[in-house]
């Protein structure tokens, strides 16, 4: 006895079915990929949403915001390490005139005071520190004030582990200032004043002349190198106020990525380089905003009466 033809149902082929699978994994795995990576970044800011200056922590999007820190002196400029276990920061704590370096872990615990000094009546500012790619160093910037005299700024060097710390510039004369290292780690680059107008530098971690990168007439500042080490985000105010910039790693090819009436200020590279984070002033007092690394969808993240400031990446 013969079957209908009409009643049978064509089998699916197993090597269709297996491509089809295969290629919704794949797509499965590529949106959660990148679901996965706006997930797993958050900020670090300071603010004086508290009427004090704080560092606060949030996701990339802007909600879930906490405190880390709650103390009568300034917390101010926080660095998130390699791997986002700990946050740099500046604070004055400990005494009002001085500030030193600060080490917490990522939930605002085990703090630690890295830098010492200051003698009465002069004044040291230990402040913008930021950490080396691994993990293992710090730069950052060392003001005095003195009671009689001219103030002045160096960049120091500083290894993390041990606290042993060097400077990397002597120059009385000038304020060099806001240090950041390379990509490569083998690098510092500086803002200073020693060319009478402030322009961006680069000089070897290990010693050696300072190439200048900027020559503008205005104030250049705030120099980021990106994570491939290919461009430099900096903020300079040769349009008149002070904008988001980026140039390629040698000082050639500037961009302007931000243009309003007020001031944007310390952009920092999200780790895969697609993004910056900065602040900027455009909408009354200084917010924490992001936009793409080419200046395009700049978004506002935080919306608070106090001042929010200096935003930087934590992976994890």
């Amino acid at each position: 006895m013969h079957s209908n033809p009409r009643s049978r149902r064509p089998r699916p082929h197993r090597g269709r079915l297996s491509a089809c699978w295969a290629l919704a994994l794949i797509v499965g795995l590529f949106l959660g990929c990148g679901d996965d990576d706006e997930q797993s970044l958050r900020l670090v800011f300071y603010s004086d949403r508290d009427g004090d200056d704080e560092i606060y922590l949030m996701e990339a999007d802007g909600t879930g915001v906490q405190q880390l820190t709650n103390e009568p002196g300034r917390d101010y400029e926080p660095d998130g390490s390699p791997g986002g276990k700990s946050v740099l920061f500046a604070s004055q704590r400990q005494d009002g005139d001085n500030s030193h370096l600060y080490v917490m872990g990522i939930d605002g615990s085990d703090v630690r005071q890295l830098t010492f000094g200051g003698v009465a009546p002069d004044r040291q500012l230990d402040d913008y520190g930021e950490w080396s790619p691994d993990g293992d160093r710090i730069v950052f910037q060392r003001s005095i004030i003195p009671k009689d005299g001219k103030p002045y700024a160096d960049v120091w060097l500083l290894d993390a582990k041990t606290g042993e710390e060097r400077p990397l510039t002597d120059t009385r004369e000038f304020w060099d200032s806001t240090p950041s290292v390379s990509a490569d780690g083998e690098s510092v680059l500086f803002e200073s004043n020693r060319s009478a107008d402030f322009e961006i530098y680069r000089m070897p971690l290990e010693g050696g002349e300072a190439t200048r990168l900027t020559e503008s007439p205005g104030p250049d500042s705030s120099a980021k190198e990106s994570p491939d080490g290919k461009q430099v985000a900096f903020v300079s105010d040769r349009d008149g106020d002070f904008e988001v910039y980026v140039m390629d790693a040698d000082g050639s090819n500037v961009r302007q990525l931000t243009s309003n009436a007020e001031r944007d200020g310390c952009p920092q590279w999200s780790p895969d380089g697609r993004r910056l984070v900065f602040y900027s002033e455009r909408d009354g007092d200084p917010e924490i905003y992001v936009m793409n690394a080419d200046g395009s969808d700049q978004r506002r993240l935080t919306e608070s009466p106090g001042r929010d400031q200096v935003a930087d990446w934590v992976e994890g």
